[in-house]
């Protein structure tokens, strides 16, 4: 991991992953116009919980919608959190990288944490696709692990972003701070 982390600060990817993950927001609104109007969107089903929250979104889809979830999930999302994964790991050892230091555990922690991130959301999607081959007999237990795998993929985007403006403003405070100098 270390390796990675010294290659990604060296040569990063931002640029390739930014504009992957601008892609997949688009091909998802594309998708996501054969979900009715008003109805929930993809985050309130991962987050269901319950197959009664995870059948009432399905029903409320409709086949069409239900449909276009299936394809996004199978084309777009298969490849969109490697994008999103690089992106912020890359963020994190630009940001963090020091050539003259030791690589620190706790940058190497937060470096691998999009990459976590990144397996829940093809564990996620995995279950959602074995729970579409037969929405009328959901398993209890498979939309509780989705939706927890969900959840924490959820949280740890959003600290991961936290740590990039974290990581971003200190090093223009730093710049600042030796400009004043």
């Amino acid at each position: 991991m270390e390796r990675l982390y010294q290659k990604m600060a060296r040569a990063p990817v931002v640029g390739l992953a930014l504009v992957l993950s601008v892609v997949a927001f688009v091909a998802f609104a594309y998708f996501d116009q054969a979900r009715p109007p008003g109805t929930p969107g993809v985050v309130a089903l991962q987050l269901a919980f319950s197959t009664e929250a995870f059948r009432n979104i399905l029903i409320q889809w409709g086949t069409s919608g239900v449909q276009a979830y299936r394809v996004s999930t199978l084309s777009v999302d298969s490849w969109f959190p490697i994008a999103y994964a690089l992106l912020f790991a890359s963020l994190i050892a630009v940001l963090t990288y020091q050539p003259d230091k030791a690589v620190s555990k706790s940058h190497l922690a937060l470096f691998g944490l999009p990459f976590f991130a990144m397996l829940l959301d093809w564990m996620e999607n995995a279950l959602h696709l074995i729970l579409l081959r037969d929405p009328s007999h959901l398993s209890p237990s498979l939309v509780l692990i989705a939706s927890l795998a969900a959840a924490i993929k959820w949280g740890i985007i959003a600290f991961s972003i936290l740590v990039v403006l974290y990581f971003f403003a200190q090093r223009i405070r730093a710049r600042l701070v030796r400009r004043g100098t």
